[in-house]
């Protein structure tokens, strides 16, 4: 890894379940448990790399350098009298002998601003079971390092992860002729929408096979794969492995789940085909006023629909196919709309601005680009904060449900008063996030601009500052700037002292 690279790792995340700073660490023993339980977490994550890294402090990101060298280091190990004893064998062959399985162990030294740096990536991307160091399986909770068998709901979910990269081009429907695709498939919305030269049976196979919608495994004998199914399927009923998989929308009336349902629909097409119909069918349930500026009626819905239609992509496209028993949800409320999904974000939530997307299904995540359903830049969150200060809304509320679920809330329009303190803090973040990614700080000024506040809210939105400080959620963009030219950044943006002293 380059010292570049190393940087923005650093800049980007915080320790996780799969990032661990040090400074000093030495300790073969110490060192091989953090493998174990980085790499887990990683499995369990479904993502392909773990950190350990030395030379910056764990809270404060800090680099401060490190004089370890994973070449020259000798492992601690154990006599027979149980004493720990510096020994002739080196770390790197002492761990690799107590790892199982051997994996890929990159070691990388560099130097950040004259300081010594080691970066250890973790590479789980072949492995087919838990990662060992002496026999023993560990796991990350929080960021401290446990016993894998205490957690078998994190235990259940790495052996679940072995199969979920496999699951978008595992087979839903074998053995079809050419004919018998069109029975199953909606090809006749593929050849209109892909943007593609298809004018014969020819090509029109070949780019199913490109796009992996299918599989050819004989001169006229198809497989269809379930990312063909669950995007392009005229009945989702018809594919066993995704019947539970088409969304449910559902609209009370009121603001609670006790309230009776007057709307339930299941809708069992593929989701590229019937994306449009699902978004209709979630706006037309959305309480909306009627509007007659210039004397022209014009419906305005309580919730945005750039707003619904991001988080309706990203509910679909973000899910975790190998949790079983839950399907994509959107709850319609009086007061609020609730879209879940199944599996937990593999990216910080606050982070979703910053840091580049990563997706659990790629191969999902292309098609539906080339579909323009979701954007492979990342934009879509930019659209949902921006459309919500818009239309005067709280931030967006993106929480993790436990370890299977991801739940999106919008709400509806509260004068900035009348927000309690953690919504007011998410809203100052979330705008403090947008502006800094489009190279703007925020101020006292710029916030009332935002909320449509007036110069008598200045005070208000000071005390809002300073809670959002408090709560760690934004910083002074130059902490020696005078009060009256005082302006802030996200958390983890890079302020005039970063940039002096880094």
């Amino acid at each position: 890894m380059k010292s570049t690279e190393l940087i923005n790792l650093i800049k980007n995340d915080n320790e996780s379940e799969t990032i661990e700073y040090k400074t000093g660490l030495k300790d073969a023993k110490t060192i091989g448990q953090y493998i174990s339980a980085l790499g887990n977490s990683a499995l369990a994550a479904n993502i392909p790399y773990a950190y350990l890294i030395w030379g910056v402090k764990d809270l404060t990101k800090e680099i401060v350098g490190t004089d370890f060298d994973p070449y020259t280091e000798k492992a601690i190990v154990e006599n027979k009298k149980g004493k720990s004893n510096k020994s002739n064998i080196s770390l790197t062959f002492y761990l690799n002998k107590f790892i199982d399985p051997k994996l890929n162990l990159i070691w990388d030294k560099c130097e950040i601003k004259g300081k010594k740096m080691v970066c250890l990536t973790i590479d789980v991307q072949h492995l087919n079971q838990p990662l060992k160091f002496m026999g023993i399986d560990y796991i990350r909770v929080g960021t401290s390092n446990q016993k894998l068998n205490l957690f078998p709901e994190k235990e259940r979910r790495i052996w679940e992860s072995f199969e979920s990269s496999k699951f978008e081009l595992a087979f839903a429907k074998t053995g079809l002729t050419f004919k018998q695709l069109f029975e199953y498939l909606d090809l006749d919305f593929y050849v209109k929408h892909i943007n593609e030269n298809l004018n014969n049976d020819s090509s029109l196979k070949q780019s199913l096979i490109d796009n992996n919608i299918i599989s050819q495994v004989g001169e006229d004998i198809f497989n269809i794969t379930n990312l063909g199914a669950y995007t392009l399927a005229k009945n989702l009923q018809d594919f066993a492995a995704l019947q539970d998989r088409s969304i449910f929308i559902t609209r009370y009336q009121g603001n609670m789940k006790l309230a009776n349902a007057s709307y339930n629909e299941i809708e069992k097409a593929g989701i590229m085909v019937s994306f449009d119909k699902i978004l209709k069918d979630i706006m037309d349930h959305i309480p909306y006023v009627e509007d007659y500026d210039d004397g022209i009626r014009k419906d305005v819905y309580k919730f945005p629909i750039i707003a619904v239609r991001e988080l309706l992509a990203n509910a679909l496209v973000h899910q975790d196919f190998t949790i079983s028993g839950m399907r994509p949800m959107v709850e319609i409320f009086d007061n609020r709309l609730v879209i879940s999904n199944p599996g937990i974000p593999l990216i910080e939530p606050l982070r979703f601005l910053d840091v580049p997307p990563r997706s659990r299904n790629p191969e999902l995540a292309n098609i539906l680009s080339k579909f323009h359903i979701t954007e492979s830049r990342g934009t879509g969150i930019d659209k949902v904060v921006y459309s919500l200060e818009e239309a005067h809304l709280p931030a967006v509320e993106i929480l993790s449900k436990g370890t299977t679920a991801t739940q999106v809330t919008i709400r509806e329009e509260k004068a900035f008063s009348e927000l309690a303190i953690t919504e007011k803090n998410e809203s100052i973040y979330w705008d403090a996030s947008l502006k800094y990614v489009n190279d703007m700080k925020i101020s006292n000024s710029s916030i009332r601009k935002t909320f449509n506040l007036s110069d008598k809210d200045a005070s208000q939105v000071s005390k809002a500052i300073a809670s959002s400080l408090e709560a760690h959620l934004i910083k002074p963009y130059d902490k020696n700037a005078s009060k009256r030219y005082m302006e802030y950044i996200p958390y983890w943006g890079m302020a005039v002292q970063d940039i002096y002293h880094e």
